[in-house]
This record gives structure tokens, sequence and C-alpha cells, in this order.
């Protein structure tokens, strides 16, 4: 799909570039569980109980930090007034 040259604006005279916060979350989800499934095997936590709790610490640290920045890349994209040409999305 190529672009269009005229930027979309929704309902409200918001910027289409964004993308919602719901959205954010799910990227966080998606890599909280590729960091569990990660750590679950460089640490062979089915071997130890303790390891396998901090494979969970890891990928709950990894939910919350990409779905902050994620969250935090979004607010900025909606506040932003300098760029004119605003259809493309940011996360997808």
């Amino acid at each position: 799909m190529a672009p269009s040259d005229s930027p979309k604006k929704a309902a409200g005279g918001k910027s289409t570039s964004t993308v919602s916060y719901k959205d954010a979350i799910k990227v966080g989800f998606v890599c909280g569980i590729v960091t569990l499934v990660l750590a679950v095997i460089v640490t062979r936590a089915w071997q130890d109980p303790r390891a396998f709790g901090y494979a969970f610490v890891f990928a709950a640290v990894a939910f919350v930090v990409v779905s902050v920045f994620a969250s935090i890349l979004n607010w900025v994209m909606r506040k932003d007034t300098q760029n004119k040409d605003q259809s493309y999305p940011i996360l997808k």
C-alpha cells in the first residue's frame, strides 16, 4: 500500500500516524513472552526453580520497559506539530 500525498486526519483532528495505547501494551506483551521463552532456554530454568523465577522477572521487566517506551513514543508523536506529513504509523 503506497502512502498518500496528503496527511490523513481522524475525527477530531488527531493524526492517524499514532496507534492506540492498547497496541503499545500488545507490543510489550509480545516482547515479554519472547523474553520469557528465551530466558527459560538460556538459563535452563527447568532445572532450577530459582532460575525459573528469574525468567519471569526478566519477562515482567521487559514487558514494562517496552510498553512504557512505546507509550512515550506514541505520546510524543501525538504532540508532534512540526511534521506536517504524518501519514505513516509508528508501531505498525
